[in-house]
């Protein structure tokens, strides 16, 4: 009768702990909280809409027929802000995007290849954008290059500038792929590459987030 009851606490015990494990496996959901709403661009909803209404009021007019990337700034928006909405500006707002690709480089950290955000969605202070977390996975299983890295989101501000200006812009749903780049490997960035090559068509949007130059003049 002991050995039995033993048996029964062991049994607990291995399914108990079977199941914490499991618990711990699964990846933690959490939206993408702005890291730097207040500093690079308003943090109040109806400032920032003003301040993009200014910006793509004065944007550069459209000239291009059916845009598959647009290449934009991504400091503070006082500093840059006008040229990110000229580039956006670019895009037909009245376009579907089964995805918009935002590809942005790290500042805080370097590691090799990408992080893919996996976790939840992205929020600004005009909302929610959609993360696709099935796609990201999916990068992510099949090519060693992605992968996910927390640091890689948590304070950076390269990928979230970008999303507010598609907010306002874009008139029809999508849904997000951010990436943030670890690497300086050349080799790293033609993996890359060759994994996002199937996605660039005309179903989806690439938005390539760069600092351009920081110290010649405006002019220059």
């Amino acid at each position: 009768m002991r050995r039995h009851l033993i048996r029964l606490v062991i049994m607990g015990l291995i399914f108990s702990s079977s199941q914490g494990c499991s618990a711990q496996d699964k990846p933690d959901t959490a939206d993408r909280k702005p890291a730097v709403a207040g500093r690079f661009y308003p943090g109040d909803a109806g400032e920032l809409k003003q301040m993009l209404a200014g910006f793509f009021a004065s944007a550069k007019p459209r000239t291009s027929g059916q845009v598959a990337a647009v290449v934009c700034p991504h400091a503070g928006y006082v500093f840059s802000g006008q040229v990110a909405a000229s580039g956006i500006n670019q895009v037909d707002p009245e376009r579907s995007f089964d995805h918009v690709f935002v590809i942005a480089s790290s500042h805080m950290v370097y590691f090799p290849g990408a992080s893919i955000y996996n976790r939840g969605d992205y929020l600004t202070p005009l909302g929610k954008v959609p993360v696709d977390r099935e796609l990201a996975d999916l990068l992510i299983r099949q090519h060693d290059v992605f992968t996910y890295r927390p640091e890689a989101d948590r304070t950076e501000h390269s990928l979230e500038v970008q999303i507010p200006f598609l907010q306002y812009h874009l008139k029809k749903p999508f849904r997000l792929v951010p990436i943030v780049l670890g690497t300086q490997s050349a080799s790293d960035c033609s993996k890359i590459a060759e994994a996002l090559k199937p996605y660039f068509n005309d179903r989806n949007l690439f938005v390539f987030s760069t600092d351009f130059a920081h110290y010649p003049s405006y002019s220059d």
